[in-house]
């Protein structure tokens, strides 16, 4: 019962920082502010209180506060961001999806993820992970992992990418536990759904949730699952 709600609280802890980065991208999407008295503001719109807005001034004043009572329009920017060309470096962690009985029905990654953006749209993310599976101070599995992902953004706005994909990879996993003949090696094949934001603060730091349904072979022992759990998929990547 304390496994099943450390479960659920994890799921929730995990959706609630999702939708709060969400809220943080639609905030920062502001660029020109129209002002009672005829001013017209252009900048990015840091965050939003009560009774104030607190905008990041183009013209190099730095954070502007305004009462919002002064507001008459607040125009959004619409303009694309290009990626093209970039390349970024970060994490990537994808969690092991349990059955209904407790055991991992998928075996973890964990990530070194190098990004490159072919075109504004397109991209391909290459994977190099190692994931430890213990249980009190015994390791069970050891998994190393390679994984190429190619995903196209099909809706941007603002700083928010939302993006579906594919990816091809291999696997080898060392089995320490002695009860499961599951040594060996063998592939991943996965599609993806995600989202990509970029915080106003950072705008070359992306943090990506998403989920997926995939295969994953390796010896005699063969998955293929929904992911299962709210956001099983994260990662963050800074871009230059």
């Amino acid at each position: 019962m304390q496994m099943f709600m450390r479960e659920i609280a994890m799921k929730f802890k995990w959706f609630g920082l999702a939708v709060f980065l969400v809220l943080l991208a639609v905030q920062a999407r502001g660029e020109t502010v129209h002002l009672s008295s005829g001013e017209v503001l252009k900048g990015r719109i840091v965050s939003i209180e009560e009774d104030v807005i607190s905008i990041e001034s183009d013209s190099g004043f730095g954070v502007i506060q305004i009462q919002k009572s002064d507001v008459i329009l607040i125009e959004y920017d619409s303009a694309k961001r290009d990626p093209s060309k970039k390349v970024g470096i970060g994490y990537f962690h994808r969690v092991n999806p349990n059955s209904t009985g407790g055991e991992a029905m998928e075996f973890a990654v964990d990530a070194l993820s190098l990004k490159f953006w072919a075109n504004s749209l397109t991209s391909l993310d290459f994977l190099v992970g190692f994931f430890n599976a213990n249980l009190g101070n015994n390791r069970q599995f050891e998994v190393f992992s390679f994984d190429v992902r190619l995903a196209h953004v099909f809706k941007r706005q603002s700083r928010l990418d939302l993006y579906w994909g594919g990816s091809v990879g291999f696997i080898s996993v060392k089995d320490n536990t002695g009860s499961n003949d599951i040594d060996g090696t063998g592939l991943n094949l996965r599609v993806f759904f995600g989202t990509e934001i970029f915080l106003p603060t950072l705008p070359n730091l992306g943090i990506s949730a998403e989920v997926g349904f995939g295969t994953q072979e390796v010896d005699n022992r063969k998955v293929t699952n929904l992911s299962t759990t709210t956001f099983p998929a994260l990662s963050m990547r800074y871009y230059f």
